[in-house]
């Protein structure tokens, strides 16, 4: 169940996973020929420079910002957006049933944190596509494919921080 002490541990998580997300972003996809510019984006990127509020907050919330490491509203922005994705991904892992459905727990640290981070993608991007009608880009088989990988690399990493500094328990 989500309380105090559990919010204060996603907050932890979030910041790791934005941390390794950057660096991820930043230099390692670089040195492979691949880059990215948005960190856990599920609105498209016009939605930022369109001209309603709606959009422009929505694209704060999701975490549509380019990436600039003087920007702070723009870190602020992405950790607000993955808490928000932590927390509700949190909250479906935590529940043995969800539409009749078994939820998949994983047997591993890291296999665990991979599953909280698809259940909150998975509400957000629902929740996004209800609210937004049209305007939210289908997610393709290719990009579904490259954020199963980018998400798993992330709970790869920080679950081997978190043995390492014992900051996580999921």
């Amino acid at each position: 169940m989500l309380n105090t002490k559990k919010i204060q541990e996603l907050s932890i998580l979030a910041i790791a996973v934005m941390l390794v997300q950057i660096a991820l972003s930043k230099w390692i996809y670089p040195m492979l020929g691949r880059t990215t510019q948005t960190i856990f984006a599920i609105t498209p990127a016009g939605a930022v420079t369109s001209p309603t509020i709606g959009n422009k907050i929505l694209g704060l919330i999701s975490g549509i910002i380019p990436f600039n490491f003087g920007v702070w509203t723009g870190y602020l922005s992405m950790f607000i957006g993955l808490l928000i994705l932590l927390v509700m991904g949190y909250y479906v892992y935590d529940q043995n049933k969800i539409v009749g459905i078994k939820v998949w727990k994983g047997k591993n640290m890291t296999q665990r944190l991979f599953a909280i981070l698809l259940y909150g993608t998975i509400i957000l991007y629902a929740a996004l596509l209800i609210l937004k009608w049209n305007s939210v880009a289908t997610i393709g088989i290719p990009l579904a494919i490259g954020l199963g990988i980018n998400y798993f690399i992330i709970a790869f990493v920080i679950t081997f921080a978190a043995k390492q500094f014992k900051f996580l328990r999921i």
